[in-house]
């Protein structure tokens, strides 16, 4: 017969590799800066997801880290409203005890421990911006001879989805809307008689109303911005 002795037992967890499986829900695409809250909503995480903790990971198109809401109700509290334009991403994270990096500021990158990203989903934040354009004003003289503008520039800092010239009387009604520089340069003034015009730059997203020949700028609805204007006297 043996003679032995057992000690006590120590117990040892193995954890799944954490997985945060796939993501569903969206994109999403707002308008950027109109007051009007902007929240996602039906976003889903994947049954099959593992992982002692949990979070949802905003970031930019860049991965930097913009916000950490814990549950899927935060994340539907979350105003992208007020972020202005851009985009932003949502991930969901699992993760073990000892993540390091997930906090607002750093890069998505840059985490280090024991965790799994979900794939991202994106929300896009349309803010047109018409910006600054420069030249002229002009000046001609009505007299058959053909007048044309040129020398007009954007600023640079112009965005949205679509653009087009606007050329207005001076009290804002639309008299042509030329898409591009080329088509606005080549635009006889002269024909147009003795008066004021107006030439502003658009951008906007799809969906704007109003921007028709005969209506009035201040009229225009949807996503969209107006530039200042430069003046065309025709003598």
């Amino acid at each position: 017969m043996y003679s032995f002795d057992l000690s006590n037992s120590i117990t040892v967890f193995r954890n799944p590799e954490p997985s945060a499986g796939m993501l569903s829900g969206g994109p999403f695409t707002f308008i950027a800066g109109d007051g009007t809250v902007d929240n996602v909503s039906g976003i889903m995480t994947d049954a099959n997801a593992v992982g002692t903790n949990s979070t949802f990971v905003i970031t930019d198109e860049n991965a930097n880290i913009l916000g950490l809401p814990p549950t899927l109700m935060a994340l539907e509290g979350v105003d992208f409203d007020g972020a202005g334009g851009g985009v932003c991403l949502i991930w969901y994270l699992r993760f073990e005890d000892g993540l390091t990096g997930a906090e607002v500021g750093a890069n998505a990158a840059d985490l280090a421990g024991d965790f799994s990203l979900s794939n991202a989903i994106s929300v896009t934040r349309n803010a047109p911006n018409g910006g600054m354009i420069s030249g002229g004003p002009f000046n001609f003289t009505v007299d058959g001879t053909p007048d044309m503008v040129s020398g007009i520039t954007l600023d640079g800092t112009q965005s949205g989805t679509n653009s087009t010239w606007v050329i207005t009387d001076d009290a804002g009604n639309i008299l042509g809307l030329p898409p591009t520089m080329a088509d606005l340069e080549m635009v006889d003034f002269d024909a147009a008689g003795p008066g004021v015009c107006l030439i502003w730059y658009l951008r906007f997203e799809d969906g704007l109303e109003g921007a028709m020949a005969g209506m009035n700028a201040s009229d225009l609805e949807g996503c969209f911005s107006l530039s200042n204007s430069i003046t065309v006297t025709r003598n």
